[in-house]
């Protein structure tokens, strides 16, 4: 085995690690009802991204899948759904004050994380992980 799949495979264990410390350090903080699949679906809705079917291209799935998931969310009080009064075919998701909630915890848990955690690290590395991870999106996109 060569030196940078050896070298790949420490940063993915290293990366795992801290996932999971920063996991079981805040997971008791967030709300655990909800799903890996729903929380990005809540994200996508908070940034504008409000129909099923961009939904469903975003997260590479159905609309019968985003339908469900929809379905859950606005059974759990995340979101709220509404018919266009201008466009009847048309279905406007917002979220709810649940999710609002959630958002408001969840920067909360961002700041300490990021004053505790790469608040301890210098400038010069905060500056050179932004370049890594920067770099590390584009080669994703263009795969």
């Amino acid at each position: 085995m060569d030196s940078k799949i050896k070298l790949i495979q420490k940063i993915n264990a290293s990366q795992n690690q801290l996932n999971i410390q920063l996991a079981s350090r805040y997971e008791h903080e967030l709300d655990n009802q909800l799903t890996a699949k729903q929380v990005l679906l809540l994200e996508l809705i908070q940034n504008g991204i409000a129909s099923t079917k961009d939904l469903s291209q975003h997260l590479n799935t159905s609309m019968s899948a985003v339908s469900q998931l929809l379905n859950k969310l606005e059974a759990k009080e995340y979101i709220t759904r509404h018919i266009n009064k201008e466009n009847r075919r048309e279905i406007i998701l917002n979220l709810a004050p649940k999710a609002e909630l959630y958002f408001d915890k969840l920067q909360e848990l961002n700041d300490d994380i990021n004053y505790h955690v790469y608040g301890q690290l210098p400038l010069e590395d905060l500056q050179h992980l932004d370049r890594i991870l920067s770099h590390l999106n584009t080669i994703v996109e263009e795969v």
